[in-house]
């Protein structure tokens, strides 16, 4: 409740700054400057819902300054078309761009060129920490180890007398997942008195029926599982395979974010738990930073959106639109 008060409190603060500054100056930014500012988002994985309301805060933000933006990435995880991507975009001198940074090393080498050319550069999503300290760039996102944290205790609230748990990973090598699993693990194995086994990871892959027969086989393989629960949005697959296979009361899911068959599972109650992190502000905030930072030289900062807990109990609470 404190870290939601925090954050409309800042979001509060920010639209009033935006406000504030047409009202003194009494003209938009794109009608003084003859030209809207260019900002430009580029994610490592554009078919992956979690995505949407990212871009929904974006445009929101953008609408508020009348500056011209754009969504892009591949349309599934892919490092070197991202980044391909993000090259052409810092060769059109675009004024700001908004990019994840899923795997270390990969996009330090673009980032810097951008920086360079004098574009403003935030990190959103997902950003790893060896690349932030090889390239400097703001990041506004969750922080992956305190979700872990958080992951774990939801497991343990849900299965209380422990078992055997499997976990799901669209995409090997992606720092966010990996360490949001680490995370897990460590306090599993700190607090869990023993009576937790966390199985393989179960590598899925992000296309959704690879993903489904990939949870299909890891429970034919191991019917005594009690969970298997998700790093990634593509938890809400572990969801359907509950569904569909009449496994309500026998198998229980939770995990990553808030995607309609989380969310119609939690209201059912075969789904213990959803774990969001606030994807709207992950639009909102780099779009308002980097205008900050061209009109004011407002420096950006990291911005942590948190890790919501979404259970049966308040899922009616939420607007899974924006989460």
């Amino acid at each position: 409740m404190r870290l939601a008060t925090r954050l409309s409190t800042l979001l509060l603060l920010v639209v009033t700054l935006a406000l504030g500054a047409f009202a003194q100056r009494g003209t938009p930014v794109a009608a003084q400057d003859d030209e809207a500012l260019t900002f430009v988002f580029v994610t490592h994985d554009l078919g992956a819902g979690i995505f949407a309301p990212v871009r929904r805060g974006m445009e929101d933000a953008c609408a508020l300054i009348e500056a011209t933006c754009e969504f892009i990435g591949p349309q599934t995880y892919d490092v070197a078309e991202q980044v391909a991507l993000l090259e052409a975009t810092v060769a059109r001198g675009v004024d700001g761009i908004a990019t994840s940074r899923p795997e270390p090393g990969a996009y330090d080498g673009v980032i810097q060129a951008a920086q360079d050319a004098g574009i403003k550069v935030v990190t959103f999503n997902t950003d790893d920490p060896a690349a932030d300290e090889a390239v400097p760039a703001p990041f506004v996102g969750q922080n992956f180890t305190n979700y872990g944290v958080v992951w774990a205790e939801e497991i343990m609230r849900a299965l209380p007398d422990g078992g055997q748990i499997g976990v799901t990973n669209c995409c090997a090598g992606h720092f966010a997942l990996e360490e949001r699993i680490r995370s897990m693990k460590e306090t599993l194995e700190a607090e869990g008195e023993g009576k937790y086994e966390v199985l393989d990871t179960i590598i899925t892959g992000a296309d959704e029926a690879e993903i489904f027969a990939a949870i299909e086989a890891f429970y034919s393989a191991n019917p005594d599982v009690r969970m298997i629960t998700g790093s990634d949005y593509y938890s809400n697959i572990i969801a359907q395979f509950i569904k569909n296979n009449g496994l309500e009361g026998t198998l229980l899911a939770g995990g990553s974010d808030l995607a309609p068959a989380q969310v119609d599972g939690l209201r059912e109650g075969y789904v213990a738990f959803g774990l969001g992190q606030n994807p709207y502000l992950q639009g909102f905030y780099p779009v308002m930073m980097m205008y900050q930072e061209i009109e004011y030289g407002i420096r950006p900062i990291d911005i942590d959106t948190g890790t919501d807990v979404v259970t049966p109990e308040n899922v009616e609470e939420y607007n899974p639109e924006f989460r």
